[in-house]
């Protein structure tokens, strides 16, 4: 009987440590899929702020990179940037991308709001001219939310005006 007891207790834990192990293989995957990921992201663009925070990547794009002062028109020079990062993308298609729009605090909160909105859709469409399909795309403005540096000097708000995109292993279904 002793050695029944042994044996049930010893498969009980055999069956619970393999049940564990897919989760971490997964998380495991994940996290080696999107270094690789910021790797040809840090690779491909150097414009760009690239962080890597848990499974996904922040890539931050200063808006007088990306826009003319006050417009929501892509600039010229900035397509060959978005080509590249557009091409990093479609190499990673287990990604979806979150594009979060921002601005300074000047101006009332609903223009900027309308704004950074229109910012964070022009960046996205700039990624489908290069093929990135739109469903795994999403958009936001924040407005003057969130700021990233202090709005009391001309360089904390040009900080602040900018788009984020933000690259999140897609879960599968």
């Amino acid at each position: 009987m002793h050695k029944y007891i042994v044996f049930v207790v010893l498969m009980l834990f055999t069956a619970l440590l393999f049940s564990c192990n897919p989760q971490k293989r997964l998380a495991r995957k994940k996290h080696v899929y999107m270094e690789h990921t910021y790797a040809d992201v840090k690779k491909a663009i150097n414009q760009a702020e690239v962080t890597i925070i848990n499974d996904s990547l922040k890539v931050l794009f200063p808006s007088n990179l990306l826009f003319e002062t006050g417009g929501t028109g892509i600039n010229k020079e900035t397509f060959p940037v978005m080509e590249r990062f557009a091409n990093v993308l479609l190499k990673y298609s287990k990604t979806d991308i979150l594009i979060n729009g921002y601005t300074d605090n000047t101006g009332s909160a609903e223009t900027n709001r309308k704004l950074s909105k229109e910012r964070a859709d022009t960046a996205g469409a700039a990624l489908m001219i290069y093929k990135v399909p739109g469903q795994r795309l999403s958009f936001w403005g924040h407005g003057s939310n969130n700021p990233i540096s202090d709005n009391a000097t001309e360089e904390g708000k040009a900080r602040n005006r900018r788009v984020e995109f933000l690259v999140l292993y897609k879960v599968e279904e």
